[in-house]
């Protein structure tokens, strides 16, 4: 499994780019003095805007303008996206860190998802193509109709008909064993508690439960 980071990403003018951007309040993004680069992440690059059908794991990101922060005791948070629905679940970034928490609106708590925002969309990237090769291995062969005249032919002929080459075999454990060595590798702080929001992912990815 490849992890590809760059699908939210385009190239133009020589440099990266999203291919579609939500951009944030700028003095409500400094208002929570995030780390530097953080910072010129959300102002000048944006987080790519994602449409429903896309969303993986239920993650879009949107600007909470008129919401304002987001408090969960002394911890700040500054909103910029939701899980599924905001009513449900907020992403926000802490503030002085710049760690991203799912907020629960219900209950007014939040628990630790990624040490920053950067790690989330490679972590994302690295599910949606998961979820791609599970799907691509999972579809059934289907033979075009010119694929069947030559077998009928080759078989009418007395030949032995070849079969298709089969699609490399998708080992769901082994790609899943990986995922999480390289989670734990970028940001060990996702999985250092079981109740942690991507140690539930894979939980439920590894039940066959996403």
């Amino acid at each position: 499994m490849q992890v590809q980071f760059e699908v939210f990403f385009e190239i133009r003018g020589g440099n990266r780019a999203l291919k579609n951007a939500v951009f944030y309040d700028p003095n409500l993004v400094r208002s929570v003095n995030l780390p530097e680069k953080i910072e010129a992440f959300l102002l000048k690059e944006g987080l790519p805007l994602i449409e429903l059908a896309g969303a993986v794991l239920g993650v879009r990101f949107q600007s909470f303008t008129d919401m304002g922060l987001l408090y969960d005791g002394e911890r700040k948070l500054l909103p910029i996206g939701y899980e599924w629905e905001p009513e449900s679940s907020i992403l926000g970034l802490a503030q002085g860190s710049g760690h991203l928490y799912s907020f629960h609106p219900a209950s007014g708590q939040s628990g630790f998802v990624n040490s920053d925002i950067c790690l989330f969309l490679l972590f994302l990237s690295c599910v949606r193509s998961f979820i791609a090769s599970r799907s691509e291995s999972d579809q059934a062969t289907i033979w075009t109709a010119e694929e069947m005249r030559e077998r009928l032919a080759a078989f009418q002929r007395g030949e032995i008909v070849p079969k298709r080459p089969n699609r490399p075999v998708f080992n769901r454990k082994a790609e899943l064993t990986r995922m999480r060595a390289m989670f734990e590798e970028k940001d060990a702080a996702s999985l250092a508690d079981e109740n942690h929001w991507w140690s539930c992912v894979l939980e439920q990815l590894e039940d066959g439960l996403l």
